[in-house]
């Protein structure tokens, strides 16, 4: 360990006095500061998980506890130099900067949650930065839109870490990242953007989020102590913050590109179909905190698709997207207003049942339903047809008579 130690405060040095003269060697720079890194633990507790110690006096301090001890100060030093590698992007190649990805999202996944706070907010937002500006080349544009491909799946990798901090530091700037370049990116891109990372973002988080209709949060395992409640409580709670930024981020998204990019998509179909089951499946599945950000997310989409609106006459791709969105929504709205119908019932109300749904959500869907018949009747110019219409005052009835215990 010691001597390790020396030789990464030498590489400190060498990095501090004269990093930006190197022009070789630097596989070999990251392959150091990667060597120091440990393999993310596959037990989220052993995050937090302090190290083993002997309270005996008299007796030698455990050889783990000291290999541990030197770990520690391993990975500051490796870390500091990774730092200062940061500092220098516009001199690597894309290939050293594939490297450089690679071993910050390494350091994204230690025990040390400053280190991973760190790489996950900060350094991964600079390495971002030199990529755009050096994508802006012609000649190199494809090569550093792949590169930045593989930024964004790096961060997704720690958007469902075990940490609330670096799990919510990684969720914001994956759609900082996003949401600053959306405009700048092409139609290819954006469909990687979409079925490479939102959606297994989506899915990464969901079985943390979803309730446990057998078990609802207000009746916990009567065996479990109350402090393993309560810390279970708060994992869960963490969990549905996560989620609840990532569905506003996403609605975000959305509000600024679905018209002028992700509806030219190929794939834009599939992908509002695979969308709107997502809020479906947040709104009846999911804790109560989650259920009412999901459908403000799929309003924000509406409206803006609304706004794209401009007449009957609308360009036949757009109008074609148009329509796969309202009837696809609409869809979904009659499946998730079935099971409001289903729970509005006295005998529905028992303790078994999933969690209730709030007012804030039932008032949500409404205003969702609002916008799905805004787009439909302005794009068809006529009123629905009555059978839709009998299926929507018996979804609005539901809603009106829908009761929980307190």
């Amino acid at each position: 360990m010691d001597l390790r130690r020396l030789g990464l405060e030498t590489l400190h040095q060498i990095l501090q006095a004269s990093g930006h003269t190197l022009l070789v060697g630097w596989e070999t720079i990251f392959e150091v500061l990667g060597s120091v890194c440990r393999p993310a633990p596959s037990d989220p507790a052993s995050y937090l998980a302090p190290p083993e110690s002997s309270t005996s006096h008299g007796r030698p301090t455990p050889l783990g506890y000291l290999q541990e001890k030197g770990y520690s100060a391993l990975i500051k030093i490796a870390f500091q130099c990774m730092t200062l590698m940061c500092d220098g992007l516009s001199a690597l190649s894309p290939e050293h900067l594939r490297l450089c990805i690679s071993t910050l999202g390494q350091f994204g996944r230690q025990a040390d949650t400053n280190i991973a706070l760190t790489a996950a907010e900060s350094l991964f937002w600079g390495v971002s930065d030199a990529i755009q500006a050096k994508r802006r080349e012609a000649d190199h544009e494809p090569a550093y839109s792949a590169l930045w491909m593989h930024l964004l799946l790096e961060i997704l990798r720690l958007c469902a870490d075990a940490r609330p901090e670096v799990r919510m530091g990684a969720i914001q700037t994956l759609f900082r990242t996003l949401q600053l370049y959306g405009a700048t990116l092409s139609l290819d891109t954006w469909d990687e953007c979409v079925w490479k990372v939102t959606f297994p973002l989506l899915d990464k988080l969901s079985p943390h989020v979803h309730a446990n209709p057998l078990t609802p949060p207000s009746s916990p395992d009567s065996t479990a102590s109350p402090a393993d409640a309560n810390k279970q409580a708060l994992d869960s709670s963490s969990w549905d913050e996560s989620k609840v930024v990532a569905l506003q981020s996403i609605g975000a998204i959305l509000n600024d590109f679905l018209v002028s990019k992700i509806m030219h998509l190929p794939s834009f179909a599939a992908a509002w179909e695979t969308f709107v089951s997502h809020i479906r499946d947040a709104f009846l599945l999911d804790g109560r905190a989650v259920s009412a950000p999901a459908l403000r997310c799929l309003e924000r989409a509406l409206k803006a698709a609304a706004a794209a609106v401009p007449s009957t006459d609308a360009e036949a791709g757009l109008r074609s997207s148009l329509v796969e969105i309202w009837e696809k929504t609409w869809a979904k709205c009659e499946e998730m207003g079935a099971v409001i119908v289903r729970r509005a019932s006295a005998a529905a109300q028992h303790v078994g049942s999933p969690p209730p749904f709030t007012q804030e959500s039932l008032v949500v869907f409404v205003d969702v339903i609002k916008s799905v018949r805004s787009i439909s009747r302005t794009l068809d110019g006529a009123e629905w047809p009555l059978e839709r219409v009998s299926t929507l005052m018996t979804i609005l009835k539901g809603e009106f008579v829908y009761w929980s215990r307190p």
